[in-house]
């Protein structure tokens, strides 16, 4: 009778067991970076069109911005997101003495100063970086390896001066990629095959005679940079076009 019970009760246990190892394993793989994405500043992805009604606290920001919502902004231990600190943490703990006092005190990650060469960009980084993720750099044989690797983890412990630089990176391939095999940097390519290979700066000269003439009142220097210098190429060329602006002189087929 002590047999059959214990046939009956063991496969009990054990799956109580298993399911108990089950879920803290998944608890602790699925919370190796909790305060990442618990502490994250959040990120309004819905997409407003004029004549819809403005949401509650929404503020409206007054130019564009450079680069596009980095999702993993963290809010918590916030110097992370000036610098390459690979998800590192403030960790807390408490020092107990001898008579049995405990005294709160803080471990901060290893950071040091350091310039890291990125070969897209031609250029040394300064940034303040951690000796773990020095030594990832330098297994992944560079700055720009190290940025452009699509892994989840590598996208949530960037930080957002990583974001920032990953996107640069990606800006500045592009334009290589279009400007190989000629002489002239290209830095947008139209519909219709012609290449532009003159910067934004150029393109705001151009558009600047139409933005004056489309306005009821007249639009100084100034006040046209502070509405239009956000603008990518592409935004500008495509206002050029709306225009009907001949892009001969700025391209190349």
């Amino acid at each position: 009778m002590n047999f059959l019970r214990q046939i009956t009760v063991a496969p009990v246990a054990q799956s109580f067991i298993g399911a108990r190892l089950f879920s803290c394993t998944s608890l602790a793989l699925a919370e190796k970076y909790y305060k990442i994405t618990k502490y994250t500043k959040p990120v309004d992805t819905n997409i407003y069109t004029a004549g819809d009604e403005a949401p509650y606290n929404k503020v409206i920001p007054r130019v564009k911005k450079l680069y596009p919502e980095y999702e993993y902004e963290t809010m918590f231990f916030k110097r992370q997101n000036r610098g390459l600190y690979g998800g590192l943490q403030r960790k807390r703990s408490k020092m107990c003495s001898e008579s049995g006092n405990k005294t709160p005190r803080a471990h901060l990650p290893n950071i040091v100063k350091a310039k890291l060469w990125s070969e897209t960009l031609n250029k040394q980084v300064s940034t303040r970086v951690s000796t773990t993720v020095l030594r990832t750099v330098t297994k992944e044989g560079g700055l720009d390896k190290y940025l452009l690797k699509e892994k989840p983890a590598r996208i949530k412990t960037m930080g957002l001066k990583g974001w920032r630089l990953k996107y640069d990176i990606m800006k500045q391939k592009e334009i290589s990629e279009n400007s190989k095999g000629l002489d002239k940097t290209v830095y947008h390519v139209l519909e219709s095959g012609k290449k532009i290979t003159v910067g934004r700066g150029k393109l705001l000269k151009a558009l600047y005679p139409y933005v004056f003439k489309d306005n009821y009142e007249p639009i100084e220097w100034n006040q046209f940079l502070k509405t239009h210098t956000v603008l990518t190429t592409e935004e500008l060329v495509q206002k050029l076009e709306q225009y009907g602006y001949d892009f001969a002189p700025v391209s190349i087929m």
